[in-house]
């Protein structure tokens, strides 16, 4: 859930009719989320591009994304999270589930932003998926995060602390007891110094949380029609060379790909 104080302000007339006239009940609620939507696009730093991976294996069981969190879809607080923060252009990765996305949605566009399906007939893993819409992301900083994650992380800190760090690629990161399924991170400062996958299961680990900002540089490390992973081909080699970030968030976050879990996500998710 994300915290809000309570804010009394006096408009000019005028003014406050143009903020009226943005609302039109969907991707605009009311008055507080119009205002709150101009502050935050004149005040946040530009990052108008995400893609968010939903791919995976071929599955009869429901994307995690498309599973309800409170009264609406995973998918739907995503995106809403995601152009919250001014993010118009999305790029939805799917495999096998790409029909089951494009009925929950439907419209293109979606909360104000335009959703680009993209479906891939091979897997080509977290990097390789990326790497073939290169073309298509402007060769603009892009934020990167993974379907099955909820969360209710900060985007403006995030993308400010990225900008100040000017390594090649930033990865949210937060204290978590070390399971297996998580890559965890070794610190150095700001900058991770050791990227390793699914190791050790004790104590309390730095765990990558799945949402990246990754300078377009970075997709030259990947070879177009390879598969490749960010966690195991990308990550380490930018470790190595002191080009990866870490970002420290205490925010809500859940991966909600097994039931425990997705179960534990609905008790603790309240609605904004």
């Amino acid at each position: 859930m994300r915290s809000k104080a309570r804010l009394t302000i006096t408009l000019d007339k005028d003014l406050l009719r143009q903020v009226d006239q943005m609302i039109d009940h969907a991707s605009i609620r009311n008055r507080s989320h119009a205002i709150e939507s101009i502050l935050r696009e004149s005040l946040s730093p530009t990052v108008s591009t995400a893609v968010i991976l939903a791919g995976g294996k071929a599955s009869t069981d429901p994307h995690p994304a498309l599973l309800p969190i409170d009264d609406k879809q995973l998918i739907f607080v995503t995106l809403e999270h995601l152009t919250d923060y001014g993010i118009r252009r999305i790029f939805l990765l799917t495999g096998s589930d790409q029909p089951s996305f494009q009925e929950v949605l439907g419209d293109n566009h979606v909360f104000g932003a335009k959703v680009t399906f993209v479906q891939e007939e091979t897997p080509l893993g977290t990097a390789g998926a990326v790497k073939a819409i290169e073309d298509q992301l402007n060769h603009e900083p892009f934020l990167v995060i993974h379907a099955d994650v909820l969360t209710n992380i900060n985007l403006a800190d995030f993308i400010v602390f990225h900008k100040q760090e000017k390594t090649l690629a930033t990865i949210a990161v937060k204290p978590r007891d070390a399971e297996k399924k998580y890559g965890k991170v070794m610190l150095q400062g700001n900058k991770i110094t050791e990227f390793s996958e699914k190791e050790k299961s004790e104590g309390i680990s730095i765990i990558n949380t799945g949402v990246y900002i990754l300078q377009p540089d970075v997709l030259n490390l990947i070879k177009a029609g390879i598969p490749a992973q960010f966690e195991i081909d990308v990550f380490p080699k930018l470790a190595a060379i002191h080009e990866l970030s870490a970002f420290l968030f205490q925010g809500i976050w859940f991966d909600i790909s097994d039931t425990e879990s997705y179960l534990g996500a609905r008790n603790r998710w309240l609605p904004s």
